[in-house]
């Protein structure tokens, strides 16, 4: 998108260079603590992914091979393993409260459990 804005400016290269730079930066820096994230909460992720594994290899719950977590309710799912509440999720990924709620029901749902501490009776490692 700032390609055409800067082609429009003309020969500015030293702009488009840092605006690419900048970009460039700031894309490492989220992949790299999106990658620090995963690491951190590892254990918690084998948990979630071990039970589709397992749903998979058992046939048990065959409708959650079509229905898997997305990463907002992976991430929300992590949350509530580590046994925040919902405020604390909201405030922390900067979305509604009802909306972790909302997101917590689908995860309850797809896993096939009725409530939160059954899902963390389930998923804890």
């Amino acid at each position: 998108m700032l390609f055409p804005i800067l082609t429009l400016i003309g020969d500015y290269q030293w702009l488009t260079f840092t605006i690419v730079n900048i970009s460039l930066y700031t894309v490492t820096a989220i992949e790299i603590d999106r990658h620090l994230f995963f690491l951190e909460h590892k254990n918690k992720l084998n948990g979630v992914f071990a039970f589709y594994k397992e749903a998979k290899l058992n046939l048990v719950q065959p409708q959650l091979l079509h229905n898997n977590l997305t990463r907002r309710e992976i991430e929300v799912a992590m949350s509530i393993l580590d046994q925040q509440t919902y405020k604390e999720i909201a405030e922390y990924y900067f979305i509604a409260e009802s909306t972790v709620t909302k997101h917590a029901s689908n995860i309850f749902k797809k896993t096939g459990v009725k409530n939160r501490r059954e899902f963390i009776n389930r998923f804890r490692s």
